[in-house]
């Protein structure tokens, strides 16, 4: 019994690597697969609608149709897009139709304008269909993002897929259901470099999972899944009368990796944390031992913008390891400045490691809402 559970543990940490679940209870493993269900399927498509005007998939009947749930904030997302938007520029005009749906996993991607600029930031030009209600996802008894569904002409699921990597055999599903449907690809090269350069499915297996850190997420600790923030007051007094929604944490001076440490005055939300006041110095910090060589985290914008300061082992960031959001004052400190609600890339590292991540804010409109890892080194 106890080898059967570690198995299991093991293929669920993977499957979390490549993907994310929308509730952590319901981790399976989610392979590229025929799909077996025989009926055309139609779902509700309201909207708001982005790159398009509404449409049905009855109005597709005769063409290849690719579903892909995803959410703007999510790196498993973002790192499929590349192939989304290739697949779209060499197959849109020979039959095939890519349907973006936008499920949200946070609150404030359900607001119209946050995802029409992320599309445009992230260079989508196909339909997007927002799906804040998850009727859409509902329909396709979806779990995870990103997931893709090919509906061959007759509007029926022919394939699916579940997190990242598996293009070239979503790319050949692609092809096989266009020629089906009387389309010629004879003439279109299947993906080469950008399969080779853009495919993250090698994930380290020592890699840190993502980590999230509102009540939500916390509070719904079970067997297969540890919490996430390691101050043992942040679950003080759960459903009691006692519980402090405003709390000041103490770090400890031992932490645990992959675990999330406070340090200071902090609001418990439900989809993150807010640092609670404004402060002169950096005096309230996030801590992160993490293992990876790549850290992203999802913060929420405020009235005014801010800056956070980031650290790696106490000392400011070098060049050669700072993300892509990351910039440096004059006296070489480095910082990110939060002027949306999105995912920001903070850590890019030359190797593998294992290091020590702080974020500190001076301003209460600081939020956290999680952090994701990746095993890509810089190039």
């Amino acid at each position: 019994m106890a080898h059967i559970v570690g198995n299991l543990v093991l293929i669920i940490m993977l499957v979390a690597m490549l993907a994310c679940s929308k509730n952590i209870s319901d981790n399976s493993i989610a392979n590229p697969q025929m799909a077996t269900n025989l009926l055309p399927i139609e779902f509700d498509t309201s909207g708001p609608w982005i790159n398009s005007e509404p449409f049905v998939l009855q109005e597709k009947r005769n063409e290849v149709v690719l579903i892909d749930f995803w959410t703007y904030s999510c790196i498993n997302c973002i790192r499929t897009l590349p192939h989304l938007n290739e697949w779209h520029r060499k197959y849109h005009e020979k039959g095939l139709n890519i349907l973006g749906v936008h499920s949200p996993e946070f609150e404030f991607e359900k607001i119209y304008g946050n995802v029409v600029s992320a599309a445009e930031d992230l260079g989508i030009d196909y339909p997007i269909v927002m799906d804040n209600d998850f009727n859409i996802w509902n329909t396709f008894n979806n779990r995870y993002w990103p997931s893709k569904y090919l509906l061959d002409k007759d509007g029926i699921i022919q394939f699916s897929h579940f997190g990242e990597g598996g293009y070239e055999e979503t790319e050949l599903a692609i092809r096989a259901l266009l020629e089906e449907a009387g389309f010629d690809t004879s003439d279109t090269p299947l993906e080469d470099n950008l399969q080779q350069k853009r495919d993250s499915s090698n994930i380290s297996s020592e890699q840190t999972l993502e980590l999230y850190m509102g009540t939500d997420r916390n509070y719904k600790f079970n067997f297969f899944q540890n919490t996430y923030i390691g101050n043992t007051e942040y679950y003080e007094n759960i459903r009691t009368d006692a519980w402090k929604k405003k709390d000041v944490f103490k770090s400890p001076s031992k932490k645990q990796e992959n675990k999330v440490y406070i340090e200071g005055l902090w609001s418990k939300e439900k989809e993150y944390i807010s640092h609670s006041r404004n402060t002169d110095a950096y005096i309230d910090q996030i801590f992160l031992k993490f293992s990876g060589a790549e850290v992203n985290v999802v913060l929420g914008k405020h009235k005014n913008p801010y800056t956070v300061l980031i650290t790696l082992d106490g000392i400011p960031l070098q060049e050669s390891e700072a993300g892509k959001d990351v910039y440096f004052n004059p006296n070489g400190k480095s910082f990110v400045q939060v002027d949306n609600s999105r995912m920001y890339n903070v850590v890019k590292l030359k190797k593998f490691d294992t290091r020590e991540l702080m974020l500190s804010s001076t301003s209460s409109g600081f939020s956290i809402y999680s952090f994701t890892f990746g095993s890509d080194v810089r190039e």
